[in-house]
């Protein structure tokens, strides 16, 4: 008798939720809870990783669960568009060095077959703890969860700099960041000025706005340090990290692959910005509020 074939639809799911899918199993090294489950192992076949992202879909209630037919043997598979969904975000994995393709695995009658595996720069990628540009919509979504305010032209310049990375144009993406940051910056600058209840330190600080960005920041660090006793010490403490460390990297950054110096920004120095971004971001935001708040007004 010729085994049943049972389906997992996933062709309705899109590219986000498909990626997003593929990185929560990787992260999970592929697991599988069907009646073959295998070794915890990154390195897997095609159809495997298939069926552990199917079953980690039908867990999050994103596609529907099969039922057990009646009659056995059966045998389950994933949908041709689901299938085809997972392979680009596979090969994607591969142009990043995020996966490389493993062609010394044999199976039984001693044919090689293709397995995906981890590589090493991979390892360090998925052990971050923070959102990772390889899955833009989680990390542009992390954002907008942990910032529901955030300012439109931030969110699109962070795009352009994940997409630039992704695509390994890391001049551009470093561009794009800091573009991001300055941005961040400003609404900073504005939401302090109002906050300020001298009129005299409104009128100096309002001045030097359409200034280079660089006398921007540091007359309002001259400012900000002068009212640190007046502000929540929850938000002033490593201030000086986000300000002199993370903001004056990112601008350093940008202005010298701005320019035609011959700089050159590596892969880990374009992930490291994405990555304190996110921190830096956050920050900034917290003080925004805070500035905001109708007992400053």
């Amino acid at each position: 008798m010729s085994p049943s074939i049972q389906t997992y639809n996933m062709d309705l799911l899109d590219r986000a939720a498909i990626e997003s899918l593929v990185w929560e199993a990787l992260r999970k090294k592929w697991p599988r809870d069907s009646y073959y489950s295998g070794a915890s192992s990154y390195r897997a076949g095609f159809s495997d990783i298939c069926m552990s992202v199917a079953e980690l879909a039908v867990k999050k209630q994103q596609i529907m669960p099969l039922k057990t037919p009646a009659f056995q043997p059966y045998t389950r598979v994933v949908s041709e568009g689901g299938q085809r969904q997972i392979a680009s975000v596979l090969w994607a994995l591969v142009a990043q060095e995020i996966l490389y393709i493993d062609m010394s695995v044999r199976n039984s009658t001693g044919s090689t077959i293709f397995a995906f595996d981890i590589t090493d720069y991979g390892k360090q990628v998925i052990a971050s703890e923070k959102p990772i540009p390889h899955d833009p919509d989680g990390y542009l979504s992390y954002l907008k969860t942990e910032i529901p305010s955030i300012d439109a032209t931030i969110l699109t310049y962070i795009s352009e700099g994940i997409s630039a990375y992704n695509h390994r144009l890391y001049l551009s993406a470093t561009i794009a960041i800091g573009c991001a940051s300055e941005k961040a910056f400003l609404l900073l600058l504005d939401s302090y000025i109002a906050f300020l209840q001298s009129p005299k330190e409104k009128e100096s600080l309002s001045k030097i706005k359409n200034q280079m960005i660089k006398r921007q920041f540091e007359a309002f660090t001259k400012s900000f340090n002068g009212h640190l006793s007046d502000i929540n010490k929850e938000l002033t403490d490593g201030i000086d990290i986000v300000f002199n460390g993370i903001f004056e990297l990112l601008r350093q950054n940008r202005n010298s692959v701005g320019h035609p110096t011959g700089k050159a920004m590596s892969r880990e120095q374009v992930f490291a910005s994405l990555q304190l971004f996110v921190t830096y971001c956050k920050r900034i935001y917290a003080l925004i509020d805070y500035f905001g708040r109708d007992e400053f007004r």
